[in-house]
């Protein structure tokens, strides 16, 4: 059974049902892939509904190393990243980085262990606030991306 039903644009979609085997109404979801007859398959715990991030872009760079050591600087120019983040500390020595104000070693930052540390954001999140990181010793390695 196809029902139409109108989108948060209000434009009209055709929604595919089937009957499950308590005989419900459910939606049912083409995969990305369908079978060769072009069967698809209805939603559940056994095929979960993928969930894919369209307003992704390209990650821009942001490494760089720690300009005046215990004081925290913003990353990504104090750009606020859209989709999400990652940061990894490539020196010999902790950093911390926070989005909800200005890192330091402790408080809500969060600490990347030396020499291999990663922090990295789901797809799709979007922080508080500018990205800050804290580093101990003026000109700690970090490489970073927003995206």
């Amino acid at each position: 059974m196809t029902l139409l039903v109108k989108d948060a644009n209000t434009t009209v979609q055709a929604l595919s049902t089937v009957t499950d085997g308590n005989g419900n109404l459910v939606s049912v979801h083409a995969p990305a892939m369908t079978n060769v007859q072009g069967v698809a398959t209805p939603v559940g715990p056994q095929n979960p509904l993928p969930v894919v991030n369209t307003a992704g872009s390209a990650a821009s760079d942001g490494s760089g190393t720690v300009a005046s050591g215990g004081n925290a600087q913003t990353l990504f120019g104090g750009a606020v990243p859209a989709n999400g983040f990652l940061v990894q500390n490539n020196s010999s020595v902790s950093l911390w980085i926070c989005d909800t104000g200005a890192a330091s070693n402790g408080g809500a930052s969060l600490q990347l262990a030396a020499n291999g540390g990663l922090f990295m954001t789901p797809s799709g999140y979007k922080p508080a606030g500018p990205v800050s990181l804290h580093g101990g010793t003026t000109g700690q390695a970090f490489a970073a991306r927003r995206w």
